[in-house]
């Protein structure tokens, strides 16, 4: 039924927790301790905190097969595994029944029980049918003999899950990871993969990330071969608006301009200046159109070429846009005189 040898009693820890009818874990894992009775086939836990409530349990060890009890339903333990008919006392209620069923992890003299999704609700623990909790689960998870070598690692996005690109087509971000180790367990490695890739080990890495959605992983590993692996998602997004001006520039004198002076002036250049972070090379049109100051009063001619109407050009005004891969526009308008 277990693992434990026949008729033996040994001291218990680990953790309880309770998940709601939708897998949010409505507390803090809460440190236990208990006794594991393989000769009774009882698990003995001692009295733990709930909302400010003594729970106190007892389970009945169910080995491999179905089994039904009373306001708990049915429960199927496979081959290898381990089950519990779990009897909670909290508050006025009293013999809350709920089942448990455990995949279990040998390392020498301790074993350490982890609670499954008994019930294929997707949640860890078997949902409750009766008593002041329907639909929620609670899941003990339990060293036996001695504590389990083990560890767990958190992955940590010091600049945050969405990042602005901040060179040519993404951005380096820091990503670090930190090992809590159990048991007297001994970190061997820490390994980092990008979107599948291996992106490098340590406790920290600084990768490129291009435009997009990246996938990246952390897995922290004992001397002894125990794992944990945590993954999250980085957006890499462009929002940043590309720069833009316009010069005019006189060819011969490679000079920039804002007017015409000089009937010396014949040619001038017009330049559409662009640049962005993200993109190295925006998309940059222009429209040129030639200006006739009026005075009041003339009257302009349209078509034919009777009593024409001399519009001599007095400037040249220039309207620009510039974008960038990610659709980002930047518009911008500039004029040169010309008074000679």
């Amino acid at each position: 039924m277990s693992v434990i040898s026949a008729g033996t009693l040994n001291n218990m820890t680990g953790t309880a927790q309770m998940y709601d009818p939708v897998g949010n874990a409505v507390m803090a894992p809460m440190p236990i301790t208990g006794d594991f009775d393989d000769s009774a086939g009882t698990v003995i836990i001692d009295p733990w905190m709930f909302f400010g409530m003594h729970v106190m349990s007892e389970i009945e060890l169910l080995p491999p097969g179905t089994h039904t009890r009373p306001g708990a339903g049915t429960v199927t333990v496979a081959p290898g595994q381990v089950g519990g008919f779990i009897q909670t006392d909290w508050a006025a209620s009293t013999d809350i029944p709920a089942f448990i069923v455990w995949d279990v992890t040998t390392v020498g003299s301790a074993s350490r029980y982890e609670p499954v999704d008994s019930d294929g609700d997707g949640i860890p623990g078997h949902a409750m049918i009766s008593g002041p909790f329907p639909g929620f689960s609670i899941a003990y998870e339990l060293d036996v003999g001695g504590s389990i070598p083990d560890v767990d690692v958190d992955l940590n996005v010091p600049g945050g899950l969405t990042q602005e690109c901040s060179e040519t087509g993404g951005t380096s971000v820091n990503l670090t990871a930190t090992a809590t180790l159990k048991g007297g367990a001994t970190l061997g490695s820490i390994s980092w993969a990008v979107d599948g890739a291996d992106a490098g080990t340590g406790s920290s890495i600084t990768p490129f990330l291009s435009l997009g959605e990246h996938t990246v992983e952390v897995t922290a590993m004992t001397t002894n071969g125990v794992t944990d692996t945590e993954s999250t998602t980085v957006n890499i997004r462009d929002t940043q608006q590309p720069s833009l001006d316009i010069e005019f520039i006189d060819t011969s004198t490679g000079m920039a301009i804002t007017e015409i002076d000089s009937p010396r002036v014949s040619y001038v250049e017009v330049r559409l200046n662009s640049d962005d972070v993200c993109d190295e090379d925006p998309a940059v049109s222009g429209v040129a159109k030639p200006v006739t100051a009026i005075t009041g009063g003339e009257v302009i001619r349209i078509q034919g070429n009777i009593q024409d109407t001399d519009m001599p050009t007095t400037a040249i005004e220039v309207t620009a846009n510039a974008t960038d891969d990610s659709g980002n526009k930047e518009m911008d308008q500039a004029i040169l005189n010309i008074n000679n």
